[in-house]
């Protein structure tokens, strides 16, 4: 910070926060490691990548980009609407589904708050809350990876403002199940919202798959389901995920507080292309599903603890700090997301990339 740069501008719970740890892009990683990236697989990316029809949509989208879109994602919310049998009103486009976890925080969160979450967590469920002087608290899972159910309703009793987790886990991999979810709902406070990110749902056991927001709805909470297009459907690129909402003042609210040119033209192209592409999604699950149990067997055998996955990636634990190994790997030209947050130091996530990509990781260990 320079001398003339005044020391109370920014705001001391922005200050005071975690950088990040967002994945490493390519171009940087040959820049600092020397060596190019022969299996990048630490930020959850389809490996597959986007549906081909959702190529041509961007391509054909193209020509019209002078042209502002429309701020609201009519068209796109419409689709979702009708797909998941509920109204426009309830449904809102972001950024990437990590757009609405800000546009959420920013229309419920005020100064002491409480929110609630697990741990380990996709850190802008605890970071966007202290942005605005929201108190977080961590709910460890259980030692066996099960969902902590019963700490989570003892943190309930704190009423707070929000509770918001993922499932299945990132980055641990635990799906909940649907009586787990519901014996949640059943101790929460009317008045605290419930928000439910759904990013990795397409890779749960369809068995094992729920329909939350009707959940949400038949017991009377007001509730926020998140996807995103950035994970199964390939287009972390683009940025473009969703919401949808038991209530549709919610989505009003959310609408002033997010950016209203957040989505783009490519990304509304590829969107409402890649949710249609039901071929090319069952492809990238069925890859993703034999990959995630033969790297979790692998990881096994080598002596590595495996948390139970239900996404598109495995966190296993590493015996020292994750960052030693993480560090060590990139050396060989693999990338894996070492864990930061407390107590999981220790442990790392590793994404299933090809087959190729996972036999270099795991001959790399």
């Amino acid at each position: 910070m320079s001398a003339s740069f005044p020391t109370d501008l920014i705001r001391k719970d922005v200050a005071d926060l975690p950088t990040y740890n967002a994945g490493l892009a390519l171009d940087q990683f040959k820049a600092k490691y020397g060596v190019d990236c022969h299996a990048k697989l630490d930020s959850n990316e389809s490996t597959l990548g986007p549906s081909p029809r959702a190529v041509q949509a961007m391509q054909d989208a193209a020509a019209g980009v002078w042209r502002y879109p429309d701020a609201g994602n009519a068209a796109l919310r419409s689709q979702i609407a009708e797909q998941i049998g509920t109204t426009q009103d309830r449904v809102i486009f972001g950024n990437g589904s990590e757009d609405l976890i800000g546009a959420l925080f920013r229309a419920t969160i005020r100064p002491r708050d409480k929110v609630v979450t697990i741990c380990p967590s996709f850190g802008l469920h605890e970071f966007g809350a202290m942005m605005f002087g929201g108190t977080v608290t961590k709910v460890p899972f259980n030692t066996d990876w099960s969902f902590p159910v019963a700490g989570l309703c003892d943190a309930l009793k704190l009423k707070p403002r929000v509770l918001i987790f993922s499932s299945p886990s990132n980055p641990a991999g635990p799906a909940i199940s649907e009586q787990d979810f519901r014996t949640i709902l059943a101790v929460a406070d009317p008045s605290s919202l419930i928000c439910f990110d759904e990013a990795y749902v397409e890779f749960i056991a369809p068995d094992q798959q729920f329909d939350a927001l009707a959940i949400l709805a038949e017991a009377g909470h007001p509730g926020l389901i998140l996807r995103t297009f950035s994970k199964a459907f390939g287009l972390a690129g683009v940025r473009v995920g969703y919401g949808v909402s038991t209530d549709a003042q919610l989505i009003t609210a959310m609408m002033k507080t997010r950016n209203p040119f957040g989505v783009n033209a490519l990304a509304v192209a590829a969107a409402a292309e890649a949710i249609n592409d039901s071929a090319h999604l069952a492809r990238v699950v069925a890859q993703a599903t034999t990959e995630r149990e033969r790297v979790a067997a692998a990881l096994s055998a080598k002596g590595f603890v495996c948390a139970p996955s239900q996404g598109n990636f495995v966190f296993f634990e590493t015996g020292a700090p994750s960052s030693t190994l993480s560090e060590n790997l990139r050396t060989k030209g693999v990338l894996i997301k070492g864990w930061q947050e407390a107590p999981y130091e220790n442990w790392a996530r590793v994404t299933m990339g090809s087959p190729e990509e996972n036999d270099i990781f795991l001959k790399a260990l």
